[in-house]
């Protein structure tokens, strides 16, 4: 058991409370949240989830490949509401979500409180972790808004008073990204601590290579409006001889997307060369990936990217957009040496036919991303977020001693 000042934890009765809006997402979130439960329960934490819905952890199990499960579970709803607007589904969702760990918070007593989504409740926890630009900044940044619409716009401002009204104490804002805390610095004028993501590694090494790498380039996202995979189709026909795959969990949010993609992968007649795979397990995702050459990322804004990683361990050649996280952090800002970075479909589309077309460069690089892939190796992030428990445990029993 994990001690503290020689104050063993198991005789506060302290429980830790992971919190998270639902893991049926199936994103790099939800995964991180799991790997989190996964850490604690390591240590012999009694770990306590608060979700919306109900988990399906069967399906959890198959396209994560791993499932932790903790001690106790709290939820809502058996299941999300169908809710057929995009505005209307994300902000039922949010404001569900804070007034929840608001509840949480008031009742929570020597608990410790971790909340896993801070980009949806920024005020709200003893440990905020957050993985994308804050819901409440959306409205500056319209590339990365779910809905284009002014009414977005509109409920991210009323959003953000909500929270300003729903603070509940001094967190610890925990970030996934240099390009994440640059944001939250200069945006909201807070300090935060950065943590990357855990990515383990180990389990893309033990998926064996059954297929010789070809001429195809992978991407590996869920189905969103803000994700901008219909710029594919664009680079797509800017190359010749080139296959692309996408991999991606379908859930609710996922409908029109998806249909969306498929209809721009019709019109522009590539349905053989643009291959669409819904909700396959992680060892398919990963024989993909080692059998491609390149992965391209397209989301703009992205605050990390847990996939770009596992891609990197995999062998393939990033290929992502100039403003986010994946260029910012994963890439190192050095173009040709992790990976390349691109601001248009057409330069996009130069790359992948440079690298397709030299095997010694591509093999050149793609050995430096593996190698680069190992700093963010889950058992780096443990020893960090472990060491911020520690801290929050620390103060949260002197906070008691003294009162």
């Amino acid at each position: 058991m994990l001690s503290l000042n020689n104050v063993n934890i198991s005789k506060t009765n302290m429980r830790i409370i992971v919190a998270c809006p639902s893991l049926n997402y199936f994103g790099g979130a939800e995964r991180l949240c799991i790997y989190v439960i996964k850490t604690l329960k390591a240590k012999n934490f009694n770990v306590v989830l608060v979700t919306l819905d109900k988990t399906n952890w069967i399906a959890l199990q198959r396209i994560f490949g791993y499932a932790s499960r903790p001690d106790k579970e709290i939820y809502l709803l058996n299941r999300m509401p169908q809710i057929p607007n995009l505005t209307l589904r994300q902000g039922f969702v949010a404001l569900s979500y804070a007034l929840k760990l608001f509840q949480v918070a008031s009742k929570k007593k020597n608990d410790l409180l971790i909340n896993m989504r801070g980009e949806i409740a920024d005020t709200i926890g003893d440990i905020i972790y957050t993985n994308a630009v804050p819901l409440k900044l959306m409205y500056v940044y319209p590339e990365i808004q779910p809905d284009k619409g002014a009414r977005w716009r509109f409920f991210s401002r009323i959003y953000s008073l909500l929270l300003k009204i729903l603070k509940t104490g001094k967190g610890t804002i925990v970030v996934n990204s240099v390009f994440n805390y640059n944001i939250i610095k200069e945006k909201l004028g807070k300090k935060a601590l950065i943590v990357h993501p855990a990515v383990d590694l180990q389990r893309i090494k033990a998926v064996k290579n059954v297929r010789k790498r070809e001429n195809i380039v992978v991407t590996v996202s869920r189905f969103r409006s803000a994700k901008g995979l219909e710029s594919i189709p664009k680079i797509a026909e800017l190359t010749e001889k080139v296959n692309f795959v996408v991999i991606g969990t379908v859930d609710e949010g996922a409908e029109q997307p998806l249909k969306q993609l498929t209809k721009r992968v019709r019109e522009a007649g590539l349905r053989n060369r643009i291959h669409i795979f819904t909700n396959r397990t992680f060892d398919f995702t990963v024989r993909e990936l080692l059998a491609a050459k390149v992965f391209l990322h397209t989301q703009p804004m992205e605050a990390f990217g847990m996939a770009l990683v596992e891609a990197m361990a995999a062998g393939c050649v990033p290929v992502v957009p100039r403003n986010g996280g994946p260029w910012f952090d994963i890439l190192d800002q050095k173009q040709g040496k992790y990976g390349y970075s691109y601001g248009s479909a057409q330069e996009a589309a130069d790359i992948i036919r440079m690298l397709v077309e030299n095997e010694d460069l591509r093999k050149e690089v793609s050995a430096r991303a593996r190698e680069r892939a190992m700093v963010f190796d889950g058992s780096v992030f443990e020893r960090k977020i472990l060491g911020v428990v520690e801290k929050a445990i620390q103060e949260s029993l002197d906070e008691v001693s003294i009162s």
